[in-house]
């Protein structure tokens, strides 16, 4: 594994993953309610078909594109073998989850609350920090993305890394 690398790669696939979701929450707010705390999921009203469609066409080419870009860049700094090939997703995926958590729930949500917030929801407590850091933001990232979503992708850039080369 390559630690330089690996960080760079994390930094920038962080600030990739984060600024492209962070614009789509400002344009399609309502697109994210699925994604949000119980008492807003409830609140909010449905999402209409137009709002799915853009959050996926946003999300899944991005993911795509995320790990093509993994897969290729260990492969050009020489990371071979399946453990360091996982170790290199694992802690990338890690940086994107950390800047999800500091930078999107902690500090982007508080900092432009009012044009991200779902019409409707307005009097959801979950919208306040202490709330939101409770009931999403930490079990979210400091549970299932370190133990199930950064494995996870840690096997699936192994997985194809070994295979295509």
């Amino acid at each position: 594994m390559v630690w330089s690398r690996t960080i760079l790669d994390g930094i920038l696939l962080c600030l990739i993953f984060n600024l492209t979701v962070a614009v789509t929450w400002i344009f399609v707010p309502c697109a994210f309610s699925k994604m949000l705390p119980k008492e807003i999921r409830l609140a909010a009203p449905p999402r209409k078909k137009k709002e799915v469609v853009i959050l996926a066409s946003v999300l899944y080419p991005l993911y795509i594109l995320i790990f093509a870009y993994m897969i290729v860049s260990a492969h050009l700094a020489g990371v071979t073998g399946f453990w360091n090939l996982f170790w290199t997703g694992y802690i990338e995926m890690l940086f994107i989850n950390l800047g999800d958590f500091f930078g999107l729930d902690w500090w982007y949500r508080g900092a432009i609350k009012d044009k991200i917030m779902i019409p409707g929801t307005e009097r959801c407590k979950a919208w306040e920090t202490k709330e939101w850091m409770k009931t999403l933001a930490i079990p979210e990232h400091l549970i299932g993305w370190p133990f199930v979503v950064c494995p996870l992708v840690g096997f699936i850039v192994a997985g194809l890394s070994t295979w295509i080369y």
